[in-house]
């Protein structure tokens, strides 16, 4: 498959994901809880899919560039650590509700450095 498939694939992934945590995170931040989220399991659902498709999307891509013939580069191994905190911020606005506007700041912040990690590979 084409490099560009597996690159659509991982932006369809973090749209999805992005799109349901600032929706969580919003709902957090107005005072609402996990109990009255109607929403949630539509938000999680597209939260879980998201962060399969962004780990479908990357690892093809990198297998289908060549870039794992040598094994895994070290930035790649730094955007999953990315990945696994931005996977558990999932959690915080239904555990602590009043971190909510902190998950909507660090959450990009966080995106922000894994698309760095992946434009100029580092290590």
């Amino acid at each position: 498959m084409s490099p560009d498939v597996y690159k659509l694939v991982h932006v369809a992934g973090l749209l999805m994901v992005f799109m349901s945590l600032g929706g969580l995170a919003l709902h957090g931040i107005n005072g609402g809880t996990k109990d009255s989220n109607g929403a949630r399991r539509l938000t999680t659902l597209t939260y879980g899919i998201g962060l399969l498709l962004i780990l479908l999307g990357g690892f093809g891509w990198l297998g289908a560039t060549g870039m794992l013939s040598q094994g895994v580069p070290g930035w790649t191994w730094a955007k999953l650590a990315i990945w696994l905190t931005i996977g558990a911020l999932l959690a915080v606005p239904a555990v602590k509700p009043e971190l909510s506007r902190l998950v909507w700041f660090v959450a990009p912040a966080l995106g922000v450095l894994a698309a760095w990690l992946a434009r100029t590979k580092p290590f």
